[in-house]
């Protein structure tokens, strides 16, 4: 079976270098593969048989769906089944999860997350509304309502978090848990003991970012 890691649109923009890391995760369990940039929305050629290796809930969603005679495999899911990752410890820190739309109606995702916040040692403390019955963190709403629409249900929605960290698997939910006053944790920087910055230019930049890098990438 040939191989090909796809880290998603989202995550070389926020962080290349964490991409790059997730690739050598991936190599050391299904051996060298090539990288994957163009967005999953453009629907890219791929070979039949093919398995495509992601940490993105969106990619690893519309991969299984649209290509039938491919895989996938969620590089997060292989993480979390790891005898070999070195977790890192936060000795029992509480924080809240906020859910990304397009994980929080499978349990793969769901289970995957909390499992990983497990072995780091991280106690998850859940908004009331989380998981299967959780919300958008606003991003949603990005280019159907006005911007100053978007921005305040991005700080309803992170008001609802009741700790001030928040663990989040979407780098756009990043920009939501952040304008809402949150601090947002990123699961891929705490699986490598790193710090997650926000978009410091805003949600507007932060789109336009992401679509811009999708168009290069075609």
């Amino acid at each position: 079976m040939k191989y090909i890691y796809a880290p998603g649109c989202a995550l070389m923009i926020y962080n290349p270098r964490l991409a790059d890391k997730l690739k050598a995760v991936a190599e050391a369990e299904f051996g060298k593969m090539d990288t994957l940039l163009t967005c999953c929305f453009d629907q890219p050629a791929l070979d039949p048989d093919t398995c495509i290796v992601t940490p993105c809930s969106t990619c690893n969603n519309r991969y299984r769906t649209l290509y039938k005679d491919c895989t996938t495999q969620y590089l997060l899911e292989t993480i979390a089944r790891s005898t070999t990752f070195e977790f890192p410890d936060y000795g029992g820190v509480e924080m809240s999860i906020q859910d990304t739309c397009s994980g929080r109606t499978d349990d793969l995702y769901l289970s995957t997350i909390r499992t990983l916040l497990e072995k780091m040692n991280i106690r998850v403390v859940e908004a009331e509304k989380s998981g299967k019955k959780g919300k958008c963190c606003g991003q949603v709403f990005y280019g159907k309502l006005p911007l100053e629409k978007v921005e305040n249900q991005m700080r309803l929605r992170a008001e609802e978090m009741p700790c001030r960290d928040v663990v989040v698997y979407c780098t756009s939910c990043i920009q939501g848990m952040a304008l809402g006053g949150k601090r947002p944790r990123y699961i891929l920087d705490l699986l490598f003991n790193e710090e997650t910055s926000s978009h410091k230019d805003g949600i507007v930049s932060w789109n336009e970012t992401l679509k811009d890098f999708r168009v290069h990438n075609r």
